[in-house]
Order: structure tokens, then sequence, then C-alpha cells
């Protein structure tokens, strides 16, 4: 056979063993010394984490490809049911800016840019403007709508209170709270106040066009307080058949009752809502029932929004709304016994117990004292922190003097690092330490 042939016959074999070769893929193998430390890396320094690795011949199939994110959304539901969300509100804006209100406004808006004197002002820090006029300005504008619409749809406070609907407020709504003299704590979207600071009967005010035929219905109402069903609130005040922005015309049908959130169940979400009437006044006891007045059974203060607003949804429609978020305080017990008539319960969540890893003979990269004591029950190391704090300390002479620079005395040279380390941490009460009151 000529050279020749002999070359083209091994380029022939070589194109077939190419077109042949497998998917291969490096499978590391199970080290046969799981316990390696810094002892065992002096001692065979030569070993390396490639020396036990293997190559072993694979077929390459689609299950050794990450799955991408849709392709796990396929598994986890594979017949998703996705409802648009519908607005139930006003389409339009009540007091709307008409085009050549709006073109006069950006008109005097490019002439303020352009004046010179102005512009000195500025350049000085002396140029001051009118904050009240502004703000309401910004109120009036849709910013101000859009605004509070993602911030009570970031809290889900839509979807617990219309499920699949939504509005778009198109008036602010002032709310009020009485604090001590002429101060108030006012109401803003979704900041957290504390059961006593809405203890009383807050101030509610907006703009009204004081039309003779122009109604008003306000529910204030808690999605997160009722004790006994997760789906449902608890009403604490309802005025029906307001003329105009006059609260105090209207027919209350649910005398306000403060919120009690339980102690340990976190912060409830209060929400003021106001509705306008389409058609005048609202027979409420024949459209939809019988309503609590002055009574403070929860079971007849037991309210549900999506199905009060399906009843009544051809007589009103929501315009506005105001949220605040309230947790326990110490008047919350006053609530509950003197008028409710209940003992006040607590609550307690139960944490999943925390992860911890079976344990090793020796860890790399961990100190051995802080490594063990994860594994230590709680208690245990409470008390001796415990005991440690009644042994320093005396009834007669009060607490030890904690020096100014607790960390400037140099350690013993025969004292262990881990133990060094521990002593920092005594020193700046740190780890286990925090709960030593000096």
């Amino acid at each position: 056979m000529s050279i020749i042939a002999r070359k083209n016959l091994l380029k022939l074999a070589w194109n077939i063993q190419l077109k042949c070769v497998r998917h291969h893929r490096v499978i590391p193998m199970p080290d046969p010394m799981p316990y390696t430390t810094a002892i065992w890396r002096k001692r065979y320094p030569y070993r390396h984490k490639t020396q036990f690795e293997v190559t072993h011949d694979e077929v390459y199939t689609k299950d050794m490809e990450l799955k991408t994110l849709e392709e796990r959304r396929q598994e986890f539901d594979p017949q998703p049911i996705r409802v648009d969300k519908v607005n139930i509100g006003f389409l339009s804006p009540t007091n709307s800016v008409s085009t050549s209100e709006s073109r006069k406004r950006f008109e005097h808006y490019a002439n303020q840019r352009n004046r010179a004197d102005l512009k000195k002002l500025h350049y000085d820090g002396a140029l001051r403007l009118p904050i009240d006029e502004v703000h309401d300005d910004w109120l009036s504008s849709r910013y101000f709508s859009e605004n509070l619409r993602m911030i009570a749809d970031h809290y889900g406070v839509f979807d617990d209170l219309f499920k699949h609907g939504y509005f778009v407020p198109r008036i602010p709504l002032n709310v009020n709270y009485p604090y001590d003299n002429d101060q108030v704590t006012p109401i803003y979207s979704g900041n957290r106040l504390y059961a006593k600071d809405a203890s009383e009967k807050p101030q509610v005010k907006w703009k009204s066009t004081n039309e003779s035929n122009e109604y008003y219905t306000l529910i204030f109402t808690n999605l997160d307080g009722h004790l006994k069903e997760d789906n449902a609130e608890v009403l604490h005040w309802f005025v029906g058949n307001i003329p105009g922005n006059q609260i105090d015309k209207g027919e209350t049908l649910c005398t306000y009752l403060p919120p009690f959130p339980p102690n340990g169940s976190g912060w409830h979400r209060c929400v003021f809502l106001l509705y306008k009437h389409q058609n005048g006044p609202i027979n409420f006891s024949e459209l939809y029932g019988l309503l609590p007045e002055n009574s403070v059974s929860l079971e007849k203060r037991t309210f549900r929004t999506f199905d009060f607003f399906n009843k009544l949804c051809s007589h009103l429609r929501p315009i506005t709304l105001a949220f605040f978020q309230v947790a326990w305080d110490t008047s919350v017990k006053n609530i509950f016994h003197n008028i409710l008539g209940m003992k006040e319960p607590r609550y307690e969540f139960d944490f999943e117990p925390r992860y911890l890893p079976p344990q090793q003979f020796s860890v790399e990269m961990a100190p051995f004292h802080r490594y063990l004591e994860q594994y230590r029950d709680r208690k245990d190391v409470n008390e001796e922190v415990i005991k440690h704090y009644l042994k320093m300390t005396c009834p007669f002479n009060g607490y030890p003097n904690v020096p100014k620079y607790p960390l400037a005395a140099p350690n013993e040279k025969w004292v262990p690092d881990w133990y060094k380390y521990e002593l920092v941490k005594y020193h700046k009460r740190q780890g286990k330490w925090k709960m030593m009151p000096f």
C-alpha cells in the first residue's frame, strides 16, 4: 500500500471516529479522605482536587440541561388561570383639566423657566416656593391618583377588598386622628400607627361639589383583624348617605370601634373606603341587610367588601381610599376587657426548626467552639450566660464598672486563638453575650 493511500485511510478512520465520539462529562469521584484538614494538606502537599477525577463516556440527553423559568412554571402549573383585573371605579377624573387649561399651564411653565430674576434667586439659594399651593396642585393631578393606586396595589389592598377589581382614586381623602390639644395624627398611604393612636373617632374630609343630589358612603374596615375567618374583615365604622362632605349629617349604620390587633399578630391594614352614590341616597337595610349599629359583637361586625360591592355595584362606586397599618400596644387590653367583654388573645408564631447539617469530625475554615455551639440547645447557652451574669453581680454592690476601652489590655501569649476571639466577643457583647445588661 502506498504512502498516499495509507494517509487517506488514516484520515478517513479519524473522521469516522470523530463522528462517533459521544459527549464527555467530568464526574468527580468521592474523596477517600473526606476529613482533610490543614494537617493532611501539610502531610500530602502533592494532592490535588483533580487527582481522583475520571472521565466517563455518557450519551448527551435533554435532562442534562438546566430548565428555564418558563419550563419550571409549566411543571408547577400546567394550565394557569389568568384573570385580568377590572376597573370598578370612575373611568375619568371628577375634576378633569381641560385642554385649554393644560395648554395655559405649559405656557406659564415655559415663561417661568426663562425669567432671569428667578434664575438669579435660584443660584443664590433665595428662591422660595409656596409649598401649600404646590401640594394642593399635586393632590389634584393624576400623578397623585396613580401613585396612591400603585401603593395600594403593592400592599395587596385591592386583592383583599375586591379580588380581581381595582380603581384609581380620584380625590384625596384626609383622615386625621386627634392626638393632643390641637395636634393630630394624619393618615398617609400605609403609615404605621399603634392602637392607642386610633382610639378615638377620626376627622375625615374630602372635596365635594356640594350638589343637591351628591351622596357618599364611608366604610372603615380592618383586612387582617378577624379572629376566626381568614377571608373576612372587621367593620369598624360605617356612615352612609352623607350629603356632600358633611359627615355629621350622614346615617351612622355602625358606630366607631377602635382597632384591636391582638398581641403577636403583627401589623394590620386598616382601610378607609369612600364610595360615591350614582342615584341619590340608598336604603342599605333593604338592599344589603342589617348592620351592627351600636353593637360590639364581632359576629355582627363580620364584613366582606367584595360581597357588599357585589350587591350595590349599580348604586355606588369607590372613588378614593386611605389606609394605615396598626400594631398592638397596651391599650388593646382595655378594648378587649371593657368594650368587647372578652379575654385578650395572644398569638405566637411557630418557626420551623433551623436546619443544621450533619456533624463532621473536623471542619475547615470555622472555629471549633462556634461550630459546636450551633448544635447545643439554646436554653443551655442562655443558662451559661445567665450564670456568668449572676456570678459577676451583687445585690449590694450593683453592676461592675465596665472599662472605657475593654480591648486595650493585651492578652496572654499562651491563650489560644479561638479563646482570644471569644474574649473579643465577650467584651464587645456580641454573639451569645448580647443579653448581658452591661
